[in-house]
């Protein structure tokens, strides 16, 4: 397998060239999930793939989530979901991704891994950022360690308080006929330290989108302890970034890292078109 780092100014994340994730045995696919794990993200540039191909690809490393958003998927593979920045997209709608959050946090049985197949990127902006959990987790002090160990988030879909820079929707001003297509899970609690499924390693997770509370404290209480810990998780000494090129396959650890998107502007113009399509995925890789 030819790899090699990104040649950009990065903490963590890496790309491998010369992968075609259509023939990969699963030696190979072993390889790339080594890699995932050490560099928390990593991107396959160079793919040409059918939605077949994409979604058996995805289906390697896990069963694909439903989303709750329906109307975003592709009746033919919904699996998939398609996020674009069409002029015509309603205001509700738009920069829905813009704050740090973990994958399906918000139900009972997280994402383990979420990838991203581009196929229109902006001449400018469209970065998705990244926080290191697990960098963040084991430089705190075992004492700290020790007690948030111990505690369980709160979660509901889209309740978190969002920082000053963030923007998280609020579904319930969404119009009615909207409201319908979406699937709003029941309110879950998560473990604040996470041990991942693959390697055990612990890591912080789940502290945006969703997460408003803590069990035994006060909302008010534990939310402001939600918010402490995620402003710490995003220190610019537990970030990265990458932005999502045409052909890449950007696949990320959820169990390792809370994401966002940057905020991106609404066009069809040349050069400011944006698609991707995601395929988020729970338990472990078939190829383990």
């Amino acid at each position: 397998m030819a790899t090699k780092f990104d040649t950009l100014s990065r903490r963590f994340g890496r790309t491998i060239d010369g992968i075609d994730v259509r023939t990969i045995d699963d030696a190979t696919a072993r390889d790339l999930l080594g890699q995932l794990l050490e560099h928390r993200f990593i991107i396959l540039p160079g793919q040409q793939l059918t939605n077949d191909d994409y979604v058996a690809f995805g289906k390697r490393w896990g069963r694909p989530v439903h989303l709750i958003a329906r109307k975003n998927t592709l009746e033919s593979h919904p699996e998939m979901i398609a996020q674009h920045n069409r002029a015509a997209t309603p205001d509700y709608v738009r920069n829905v991704a813009n704050h740090w959050h973990c994958d399906s946090s918000y139900e009972e049985e997280v994402a383990t891994f979420t990838m991203l197949y581009g196929v229109e990127a902006p001449d400018e902006g469209g970065e998705t950022l990244f926080a290191d959990l697990v960098a963040a987790y084991e430089a705190l002090p075992a004492d700290k360690r020790a007690y948030y160990d111990g505690l369980r988030v709160k979660h509901a879909t889209s309740a978190a308080t969002p920082l000053p820079d963030e923007y998280i929707s609020d579904g319930s001003k969404m119009p009615e006929e909207i409201r319908k297509t979406i699937a709003f899970p029941d309110p879950v609690t998560q473990p604040l330290v996470r041990a991942h499924p693959v390697t055990g390693r612990k890591a912080l997770y789940g502290l945006g989108g969703s997460a408003y509370g803590i069990e035994g404290m006060s909302d008010e209480e534990g939310g402001e302890l939600v918010l402490e810990l995620r402003r710490y998780a995003i220190q610019d000494q537990f970030r990265s970034s990458c932005k999502l090129m045409p052909g890449d396959v950007l696949i990320w650890d959820n169990c390792s890292v809370m994401h966002r998107a940057t905020p991106i502007s609404y066009s069809d113009a040349p050069g400011e078109r944006r698609l991707n399509y995601r395929i988020s995925l729970k338990g472990v890789p078939t190829f383990l």
